[in-house]
């Protein structure tokens, strides 16, 4: 069962790292990629989010499935997180997808390109333990996917969609294993 003050302390860490974004894009004003300049690429793109999101998010059920390394980094992460309502992963989803697109996507892509600015956003999630390096590999692979979404579309809106789909239903997955972890002792 999900407890609200842990679910309150996950928020209040969030904040915290996401509220530094928001003001150091604030400081570096990134170029208006949240005002679409044409409207085809843009529908394109979020279709292309929807698409390769479920591709991404059936692709990580089948290797936390299927692979040893795959069940001890899922494991891992569900216990790191522990069981949290719905309402938190929401939140959890949407502050994570806007303030990482904004800040990589948004102000780090255009000025360093989609290769650093990829290797950047993965060196953000660098894992606090050796189980979690795959993490970290998809998490570059998901910046240059982000990346060349953003530049196709040429907005961040699909890219916004894309990190939300992947997180949310993550999240939750994650969240679902870990209430089912501690059932189980």
């Amino acid at each position: 069962m999900p407890d609200a003050p842990r679910d309150r302390s996950i928020l209040r860490l969030a904040v915290c790292i996401y509220a530094p974004m928001g003001l150091a894009i604030l400081w570096l004003k990134p170029p208006d990629l949240l005002r679409p300049t044409a409207w085809e690429p843009l529908a394109v793109g979020l279709g292309a989010a929807c698409g390769i999101g479920l591709l991404v998010i059936l692709g990580g059920r089948v290797v936390s499935r299927h692979t040893g390394w795959g069940r001890a980094l899922h494991r891992t992460m569900s216990e790191a997180l522990g069981p949290l309502r719905p309402a938190t992963i929401l939140w959890l989803a949407l502050l994570s997808a806007f303030g990482e697109e904004l800040l990589f996507r948004g102000v780090l892509h255009p000025r360093m390109g989609l290769w650093l600015g990829a290797a950047l956003f993965a060196a953000f999630h660098f894992p606090y333990r050796r189980v979690l390096l795959p993490w970290t590999a998809f998490t570059f692979g998901m910046g240059l996917l982000l990346g060349l979404l953003t530049d196709l579309s040429g907005s961040l809106w699909p890219a916004i969609l894309l990190h939300f789909m992947v997180n949310h239903i993550n999240l939750h997955d994650l969240a679902q294993a870990a209430a089912t972890h501690e059932t189980e002792l």
